[in-house]
């Protein structure tokens, strides 16, 4: 699915999100949405310079998304129009195996109203449609109680050959097929 003109390209709608590619245009956002949390354990920040994180803004969307077909999304709001998160899914090294790897951040006043999940399981199903990976993965810091549960609800599992790392980030896994 695309949009008309220049805008970014739909990926996929959900009854409440439309989840699309990122652009330039959304850095603004981006910075409101991780503002909202502060630091979190697990999630890259943004850089404090803004003309240094619009450059690698610009060069992720000129190359995730055209050599890989994934990447993290702008999650919008339809009601609004408002872009609420940033979710998705990028190629990564698990162990011996490459797959991908979700992720996902709701600015903090949009958070237990199920968009998360609502995001995540569209993904999903977007993963499975779209490729032909037959799992996927996370990596979860272990006191992320909220971002275990939703792993939970999407049907992951704890990788046993994963401990938790020195940081305590731990991997599940989701099967695809």
């Amino acid at each position: 699915m695309q949009m008309s003109g220049n805008a970014p390209n739909i990926i996929t709608e959900t009854q409440r999100l439309v989840i699309r590619q990122l652009s330039l245009d959304d850095l603004d956002s981006l910075y409101s949405i991780y503002d909202s949390w502060g630091p979190v354990q697990g999630v890259e920040p943004l850089s404090p310079n803004r003309d240094e994180e619009r450059e690698k803004l610009e060069s992720y969307i000129h190359f995730m998304y055209g050599f890989y077909g994934l990447g993290l999304w702008a999650v919008v709001d339809k009601e609004s129009g408002r872009m609420i998160g940033r979710c998705g899914a990028w190629p990564s090294q698990v162990g011996d195996d490459w797959l991908p790897e979700l992720g996902y951040v709701i600015q903090k006043d949009f958070c237990r109203q199920g968009l998360a999940l609502e995001a995540m399981e569209a993904i999903v199903a977007y993963i499975r449609k779209e490729t032909e990976f037959t799992c996927a993965a996370a990596r979860i810091h272990k006191e992320n109680k909220v971002s275990l549960r939703l792993a939970q609800k999407l049907g992951m599992k704890p990788d046993a050959r994963f401990s938790p790392d020195e940081d305590g980030m731990c991997v599940y896994r989701l099967d695809l097929s």
